[in-house]
């Protein structure tokens, strides 16, 4: 049974992590596309992006990782919500990951709809604001993808110590009469068990200030900016409709 149990396990982290990679390659590639992308001029940026499309299957095939790196971290948390450290890490993943996916609906997906009007209508005077929070959104979402899948990676590295400590004293007991549940290093773990949620707490306040900072920035000093600018070229009651 306990090596079911493990099999199992072993199995639920391999599909959480790919799952959780594979929706962060696709957030990665916005972000390193991002330099260049912000330097294309109109009619280049509608062209690729809403015209040819060239992210189509980012939201069909993306879907299928986003939702499913996301459930399968929470189900992953449910499964080692006795490990101690083990289960703070992977709910602190699957916390980041939701965060992301949160992000994704607030700032990508009213932009999404708002492009697919470009098709049928002009392209408003004020395009770089709907174009900014696009790309910037997908690069803050990266970023909080990047810290979901490094807690999941904690996550089984805490156990991996462990583990190699009671395969060790199974597999050579001339070397240490001690049984396994009284290895030193057991008591020296649970000792210290109550530092991981502090620093798990801390990565996810780290990220949602980060957040925070970007959706401000975003509504406040870059929306400020655009429109500073459009009413001095003129532009104020093309924006203002």
């Amino acid at each position: 049974m306990g090596q079911s149990n493990s099999t199992v396990l072993r199995a639920g982290r391999f599909i959480a992590l790919m799952l959780a990679a594979l929706s962060l390659s696709l957030s990665m590639a916005h972000l390193l596309e991002l330099p260049q992308r912000m330097q294309f001029d109109q009619q280049l940026w509608v062209e690729v992006t809403i015209v040819e499309n060239v992210y189509r299957l980012f939201g069909s095939v993306g879907a299928v990782f986003e939702i499913g790196a996301i459930s399968s971290a929470i189900a992953l948390a449910f499964w080692v919500r006795r490990r101690g450290a083990a289960f703070y890490w992977t709910l602190g993943g699957a916390v980041l990951l939701g965060i992301a996916f949160v992000g994704w609906l607030l700032f990508v997906l009213p932009m999404n709809t708002e492009f697919a009007t470009w098709l049928t209508q002009p392209v408003p005077a004020d395009w770089t604001r709907y174009r900014n929070q696009w790309e910037y959104a997908h690069a803050a979402i990266a970023l909080i993808k990047t810290l979901g899948l490094s807690c999941l990676l904690v996550s089984v590295l805490l156990d991996a110590p462990g583990k190699l400590a009671v395969n060790s004293g199974f597999d050579r007991p001339h070397q240490n009469s001690l049984p396994a549940t009284t290895l030193p290093s057991v008591p020296v773990r649970a000792k210290s068990a109550w530092l991981w949620p502090m620093r798990l707490v801390g990565v996810i306040v780290a990220s949602a200030v980060f957040f925070g900072l970007i959706t401000y920035v975003f509504h406040s000093v870059l929306v400020g900016t655009i429109l500073s600018i459009a009413g001095i070229l003129g532009l104020g009651s093309s924006i203002n409709r």
